[in-house]
């Protein structure tokens, strides 16, 4: 049933919670049973008013008696006989008033108990798609929209939320309403409506007396909302940090805590929401009587009689209403669980072998062998790619823009998979090991600079946040960032911004290569590290390189040629090809591209150029 109802992809979901579905559906058959009561009371409660004082009084209500399968006849059953007219009012009231009472809980139970299981349900949901965005590979977003995903994740899953408990208790709680209501009026023979409608105006009023508890809790509630969105949002423009640092993992725990608060203000914000509805129903079923008495001439039926079939028409017509916008609703969830089951149903292009082996740290070398690579295997961006790095080393590799450098350098830490040949550290091919003991060792700095909107003390230990305070200043003293840091109003407590905006270019890009010999990495890789840098900040990342030489491995992707001038090795790049390797001298006095390219920066006194 939940299958067919929801579709198969959120009844997986929603199963795990059928205790709450349960007890929901039982409150809301409950609240069903009892709001039908008034109905029988009314007309003996409002006769009994207009009746002599003296005359004693009977309650009686008309029934159907089944003698067989085929054969069945009307009859009346006393349930009071012969009271005072005072008494039998102040019975009536009471019963009434309990029912209402009932009534009313039972609609509260119901939907909180719905609220329960959806909310639920959903959480589990926006876990799950949070994780799966820290497992899909970088090339899975280079045709999609950030806005796009964000709003699957946000809008889909919010109409979601929205929609799963109303649908699953409406398609069972209107009908069997409809039904207790059309077998009372075919019992009393109705008759006109419209009356009723005059009572709509009035409950206005009740709306203000609990608006402000409702706008409160649904402030709090969209501003955890906003917490999970920028979750998202950040999750998706940190991504090569977070997969970098194998930090998939992090991410998804953090974001738990931020879906457990939202969580929570649902829930407060839904206990005022719904407790609105009940309250108006109690209202409405006071008030009908003073409306009614007004036209009470218009009508060839006693008084009692007019108004509890009123109010049983009243009580068919919303339900009727309410399974017309569920069908709308299904269509909508449906239409939302196709753009979040999209994304869910994704395999990922970076898998592990299930025989996956740790890397041990890396010490003897990196090799490509043969390596091509394209995003469109059609259109490589890489071919033929075969070089040798010793453990130790600073290779740079330069080039024009969109030669391919900095996709090489990405092919290392497996952001993509090569689509020929292999890429082999110390004799493993990395397809063959783990991705977490291979991200472990490198260290990533790009020109694309990616902080968290966080302190610059977590910023820095980012990828290994188990290690202690005394190796962030290490870190950052290597990475000349110490200086400033201290300056700053909270020092290394101090709230970086969003992307390190309250920091200059020259000041992120020094945390960030703190960020990446935090962890002390075995490869360490900078992609055009400094090639928006001012000429300061360039001096601070050489030293850095500088006395990084000989310690780790460094591979560097380099607008400026200047940077790469100690490397011990450079590899010429030129439309996805290796077309010249050598050291900065041999290049220099060789005549070829790198020449060329030297020429461009040097000889016209524009050592900064960008080529």
């Amino acid at each position: 049933m939940l299958e067919y109802i929801l579709g198969k992809e959120i009844a997986l979901y929603v199963r795990p919670h059928h205790r709450m579905i349960i007890y929901s559906i039982i409150f809301a058959a409950l609240s069903s049973l009892f709001v039908v009561i008034p109905a029988y009371l009314l007309q003996p409660f409002i006769d009994e008013c207009m009746k002599n004082e003296v005359e004693p009084a009977s309650w009686k209500i008309t029934w159907i008696v089944f003698d067989s399968w085929s054969s069945w006849h009307k009859t009346q059953i006393v349930l009071i006989k012969d009271v005072s007219p005072n008494k039998l009012l102040l019975i009536l009231g009471m019963i009434a008033t309990a029912s209402v009472i009932l009534k009313s809980i039972f609609s509260y139970l119901s939907g909180m108990a719905a609220v329960a299981f959806s909310n639920r349900a959903v959480r589990s949901l926006r876990i799950d798609l949070f994780k799966k965005f820290t497992h899909l590979p970088l090339s899975y977003y280079h045709n999609k929209r950030a806005g796009d995903l964000i709003a699957r994740a946000t809008s889909d899953i919010g109409i979601m939320q929205a929609t799963i408990a109303n649908v699953l208790i409406g398609i069972i709680q209107h009908p069997l309403t409809i039904s207790v209501f059309l077998t009372y009026l075919l019992i009393m023979d109705y008759k006109m409506t419209f009356m009723m409608f005059l009572v709509v105006p009035i409950i206005v009023g009740l709306v203000r007396l609990f608006g402000n508890k409702v706008k409160r809790h649904a402030t709090r509630m969209q501003d955890a909302m906003a917490n999970v969105t920028a979750a998202y949002q950040e999750l998706l423009q940190c991504l090569k940090v977070v997969h970098g640092f194998f930090k998939g993992g992090y991410e998804v725990e953090r974001f738990k805590r931020l879906a457990d608060e939202l969580y929570r203000r649902v829930i407060r914000w839904r206990k005022w929401h719904l407790g609105l509805g009940p309250m108006m129903d109690v209202t409405v079923f006071l008030l009908i009587p003073g409306i009614l008495i007004v036209g009470r001439l218009h009508f060839h039926h006693t008084l009692g009689e007019l108004i509890s079939m009123l109010y049983a028409y009243s009580k068919i017509y919303q339900p009727i209403k309410k399974l017309t916008k569920i069908n709308n609703d299904i269509k909508t969830l449906h239409g939302a669980t196709e753009r979040v089951f999209g994304i869910l149903h994704t395999e990922p292009e970076i898998q592990e072998k299930q025989d996956a082996r740790p890397l041990p740290r890396h010490k003897e070398y990196i090799e490509f062998r043969d390596v091509s690579f394209g995003y469109d295997p059609d259109k490589p961006v890489l071919k033929d790619i075969s070089f040798k790095v010793r453990a130790g080393e600073m290779v740079a590799f330069v080039g024009s823009t969109g030669s391919g450098k900095s996709t090489l350098l990405e092919l290392i830490p497996r952001f993509y998979d090569v689509t020929s040949g292999s890429i082999i550290i110390d004799g493993y091919d990395i397809r063959d090991v783990t991705l977490e003991s291979l991200r472990r060792q490198i260290g990533i700095v790009s020109q694309d600079i990616i902080l968290f909107h966080d302190t610059i003390e977590n910023n820095i230990r980012y990828g290994a946040p188990e290690k202690g305070a005394e190796n962030i200043i290490k870190a950052a003293k290597a990475a000349y960032a110490h200086d400033f840091i201290i300056k700053q109003p909270a020092s290394y407590r101090t709230i970086i911004g969003d992307k390190g905006d309250l920091l200059s270019g020259g000041q992120k890009q020094r945390i960030a290569i703190s960020r990446a010999l935090f962890i002390n990495p075995s490869i360490l890789i900078l992609d055009e590290a400094a090639s928006a840098l001012d000429a300061e900040s360039e001096q601070f990342v050489q030293k850095t390189i500088d006395t990084l030489m000989g310690k780790c491995t460094i591979l560097v992707s380099a607008h400026r040629l200047n940077t790469v001038t100690k490397a011990d090795r450079i590899y010429v790049l030129e439309d996805g090809r290796i077309v010249e390797s050598g050291t900065w001298n041999e290049l220099v006095s060789k005549g070829g591209r790198f020449q060329f390219l030297y020429e461009i920066q040097f000889k016209n006194h524009d050592s900064g150029a960008r080529i």
